[in-house]
């Protein structure tokens, strides 16, 4: 694509749109200014999709242009930089560097290679429990590319050549589906999610535990049945694989390291105090914000430095695109509301929403969210809509905020049909290991299934009052 369809055009096509919607006459009840938040809302949806400049360059220039509409003042966008979420984001992303450093993860990932036996289906279950335990921490693309090598490894064993390729096939999208379904678990494990807590923390009491409240049930639903999808998808004419070289590369790792056991020690403190970081506040009569899940994230990383067990050249490289990513989200979501903009769409999603049953809005939502995020950047549907659908929660007593925004949210994990709809879709897409029309074919099937289940899921909550 990148070839064939160069930069600037891309840009050209991104300054195209937004022109095009700054220049449509104003919709009636639409203030100019909410016009101009339209058109900053068309910016960030084709620059993130398109990406003709690297996704934090893409991340600024929406915050810029927000600024030059006169949608806000510079130092009211650029103030979604440093917001909490921000910084737990971005000690989430060095805790997950230091676990990549000192080999932790590609340990894991030998260690359920070979619990497996070489069984294909424990294989497959091995690597996705993998990937999904990493991303509920870690990035999500970052994830997958740590684990591909891996995958590659295992299919490279296999000495015909076509059932090589398939479990490679099978092995690679596994991972990459469990990448995002792992991040819906927890707020640090998607932009979209991190994006849903800052708006709902705005109007109600919003913790990490909140959110995995609902986040892990989702996953160890969604997990098991995306596992036997993809079982179900491929067969294979062996019945194990030779292991030995995996078993070797473990044996020469030895026992843990120093470093290693120092690292997994201050990830599982950091985990418990993100979750009950309130229960301590509370029982030891800390200020409300002391163990506030940022302040926790940023000390454990700063032990870390100051022990030297990571330095800031290993950090530096960290997935800075999903920082911005977020940010940009919040700057955008702060100036639809602010212009009015979040009010007239709100006017015209609101009747949909209140004429229907709880069960047609959750089909809405999450199957809008599902083909939104094939096409728009996730953090970017979360800043849209998110807003959107607490207005509308906040306005009718019959709604409670988090029955609209969690689906809307996690539906946006199931962007798997096109390479635009995550960074890890795109890396398997450009690693060439997974044609466009696997991918489409796996990948559609593979959301409408885990719509419906989340739908399911969410529905039933709704039936016995927990949501």
């Amino acid at each position: 694509m990148y070839k064939k369809w160069g930069l600037p055009n891309k840009f050209l096509v991104v300054i195209a749109l937004t022109i095009v919607v700054l220049f449509l006459p104003t919709p009636q009840g639409l203030s100019v200014s909410g016009k101009r938040a339209l058109a900053a809302f068309v910016f960030t949806g084709t620059i993130f999709a398109l990406q003709p400049v690297p996704l934090p360059f893409a991340g600024l220039m929406v915050q810029i242009l927000i600024a030059g509409f006169g949608l806000a003042e510079p130092d009211i966008v650029f103030e979604s930089l440093s917001r909490p979420i921000i910084i737990l984001i971005l000690g989430s992303l060095f805790l997950a560097e230091a676990l990549r450093k000192h080999g932790i993860t590609r340990r894991l990932a030998l260690q359920s290679i070979v619990m497996s036996g070489g069984e294909i289906d424990k294989l497959l279950l091995g690597l996705m429990s993998i990937a999904s335990i990493l991303s509920m921490w870690m990035e999500n693309t970052a994830t997958a590319a740590i684990l591909i090598p891996v995958a590659l490894t295992i299919a490279n064993q296999v000495e015909d050549k076509e059932e090589s390729n398939k479990l490679l096939i099978m092995l690679v999208l596994g991972i990459a589906y469990a990448a995002s379904i792992g991040g819906m678990a927890t707020v640090t494990g998607s932009a979209s999610n991190a994006v849903a807590s800052e708006f709902l923390a705005e109007i109600r009491v919003w913790t990490f535990l909140d959110w995995l409240r609902y986040g892990f049930p989702s996953l160890l639903i969604v997990f098991p049945i995306t596992w036997f999808f993809l079982l179900k998808q491929f067969h294979f004419n062996i019945d194990k694989i030779n292991i030995d070289r995996s078993r070797e590369d473990l044996e020469k790792l030895g026992n843990f390291s120093k470093n290693e056991l120092e690292v997994l020690l201050v990830l599982a403190i950091t985990i418990i105090l993100w979750i009950s970081g309130p229960f301590f506040e509370q029982s030891l009569g800390l200020p409300q914000s002391f163990m506030s899940p940022a302040i926790v994230g940023i000390l454990a990383v700063s032990y870390l430095a100051l022990r030297r067990v990571i330095e800031w050249e290993d950090v530096k490289g960290v997935s800075w695109g999903m920082f911005f990513a977020i940010a940009a989200g919040l700057a955008l979501g702060d100036a639809l509301k602010r212009s009015g903009a979040t009010t007239w769409m709100t006017g015209i999603i609101s009747p949909v929403i209140k004429g229907s049953p709880y069960m047609i809005s959750l089909f809405l939502l999450v199957f809008a969210s599902i083909f939104l995020t094939n096409i728009v950047n996730n953090a970017t549907v979360a800043a849209v809509f998110v807003p959107i659908l607490i207005q509308i929660a906040v306005a009718d007593p019959s709604f409670k905020p988090i029955q609209l925004v969690l689906p809307l949210t996690m539906g946006t994990t199931f962007g798997y049909a096109l390479p635009s709809a995550s960074g890890r879709m795109a890396l398997i897409s450009a690693s060439g290991i997974v044609s466009s029309r696997d991918m489409f074919k796996f990948g559609t099937i593979l959301s409408i299934i885990s719509g419906i289940v989340l739908i399911v899921f969410f529905f039933l909550l709704n039936l016995i009052g927990m949501i």
